[in-house]
């Protein structure tokens, strides 16, 4: 195995143990995961943030945790989609508050010139 295939070894494994902590709600793992250092800004290997990720599977503990920790809240993934439109898409209310009460901003454009408004 040469240096390229342990990084991305590495990279899968890291990837997945934030990916699993968000879908599963998992408070524990993410702090541990926060507190060791991991980048909670990057994006997964298909292109999304972990703050999506949360806002996607209505995780609301995770959410909050994610940007009590500096998770960029405006941060879309491929195709400009911010957790404020995954949220508004889904119509999980409480996650919409709490965005927009921590400053998400609900005229950001994705990729298709659509803001969050359009979607609540």
């Amino acid at each position: 195995m040469n240096i390229l295939d342990e990084k991305i070894k590495a990279f899968n494994y890291e990837d997945s143990l934030l990916y699993d902590a968000c879908i599963k709600g998992n408070e524990v793992m993410l702090l541990d995961l926060i507190n060791k250092g991991e980048d909670i800004n990057r994006e997964t290997l298909f292109g999304n943030t972990y703050l999506n990720i949360a806002c996607l599977y209505n995780r609301v503990n995770i959410v909050k945790l994610l940007v009590e920790n500096g998770a960029d809240i405006n941060k879309g993934d491929k195709d400009g989609n911010t957790p404020l439109i995954i949220s508004c898409i889904r119509e999980y209310t409480p996650i919409m508050k709490y965005l927009i009460e921590k400053g998400a901003d609900v005229n950001k454009e994705n990729k298709n010139g659509t803001t969050p408004l359009l979607f609540s």
